[in-house]
């Protein structure tokens, strides 16, 4: 089954590897029943890509039994442009992406999606095949489902923090779920590793690079966060409350 690759560049060969989904995904299967467990594992085969950073398009024909793919490693940026100003998402390890989806008569048709691959990533293809060896497990489809559904809880938490009118707080409330996501804890605080640009991070928070570079410096000199280099950031302390209260009424809590 040919895949277009557009402009992003592979790093393996033409052929795909090939991944077990739930042994690179464990949580996928945590509501499978413990003795069909090992079955399960082996019948999550699936295809897998692997880019470095760049441009990323990837586009399989149409699949009406496909269930998208599945980010395995690494981080991708998401932009949709209008004009001089951009939205941003940001996507990681265990996302679900669905580029080639449209909607209504468009269905299964290629739509436009500006990507970008920020570190190197892997993604298994959860193609036809997938879905017919895992059938006899629903719970797989069913976390998957609500993968999707955290992602567009995700979206909702973003605007909502968006609405938040100082951009010295959007900044710290977005780095603090943004840690949550990606960040991994240390004696002296959570440690978040961020592979974007002042630009595409103001984009995210709705505001304008300047505004978002001088809120980096107030953060920063109140001790509520330290940029130990270019894309690491150091969260000490305690969130904003407000986050807690945000993510509950986003779905995201509790």
């Amino acid at each position: 089954m040919p895949v277009t690759l557009g402009r992003a560049r592979r790093v393996l060969p033409e052929t795909p590897s090939a991944v077990r989904v739930l042994e690179a995904d464990p949580d996928l299967g945590a509501g499978i029943d413990p003795g069909q467990r090992q079955l399960a594992v082996a019948a999550s085969i699936a295809p897998a890509f692997q880019f470095e950073p760049g441009p990323w398009r990837f586009s399989p024909p149409p699949d009406p039994a496909g269930l998208g793919a599945l980010v395995l490693t690494g981080m991708i940026v998401i932009q949709i442009d209008s004009g001089p100003r951009s939205h941003v998402e940001l996507l990681g390890e265990g996302d679900v992406v669905s580029p080639w989806v449209g909607g209504g008569h468009e269905l299964a048709i290629p739509s436009v999606v500006n990507a970008s691959a920020v570190s190197n990533i892997r993604v298994a293809l959860l193609d036809r095949g997938f879905s017919l060896r895992t059938a006899r497990w629903p719970e797989i489809h069913a976390a998957l489902i609500q993968r999707l559904i955290v992602r567009t809880r995700r979206l909702s938490l973003q605007a909502a923090i968006n609405a938040v009118t100082r951009v010295d707080d959007r900044l710290e409330l977005t780095l603090w779920e943004l840690a949550y996501r990606f960040g991994r804890m240390t004696r002296e605080g959570i440690m978040l590793d961020l592979p974007i640009t002042h630009t595409q991070l103001a984009d995210m928070l709705a505001a304008q690079r300047p505004s978002v570079s001088t809120a980096v410096g107030r953060l920063q000199a109140h001790g509520r966060t330290v940029r130990i280099d270019r894309h690491r950031w150091l969260m000490r302390g305690e969130p904003p409350r407000i986050l807690d209260s945000l993510a509950r009424q986003s779905g995201l809590r509790a």
